[in-house]
């Protein structure tokens, strides 16, 4: 059991760095598509945490934004001040 529950950590943290693009990416999207600032992009995807990129991923529309955790909202602030 704990062969597979080190597997699993190892697979996810492989696959962080594509996660945190895939964020970058996501983040360039909706901009582009909400009319709002991207510059933030890469810095959010550097700053959010796995549980906050999570949940950023899943943002369509403005809306989406007040429903996120006090963490992603950090990593938002962080990156993008005048917000």
């Amino acid at each position: 059991m704990k062969k597979i529950a080190l597997a699993l950590a190892l697979t996810g943290f492989a696959m962080a760095p594509a996660y945190a693009g895939d964020l970058e990416g996501h983040c360039e999207a909706y901009a582009e598509e909400n009319g709002t600032d991207a510059s933030g992009c890469a810095c959010l995807a550097e700053t959010a945490d796995a549980d906050a990129t999570e949940e950023l991923l899943a943002v369509a529309a403005p809306e989406d934004l007040e429903g996120l955790s006090d963490d992603a909202k950090a990593a938002i602030e962080a990156c993008f001040p005048a917000a």
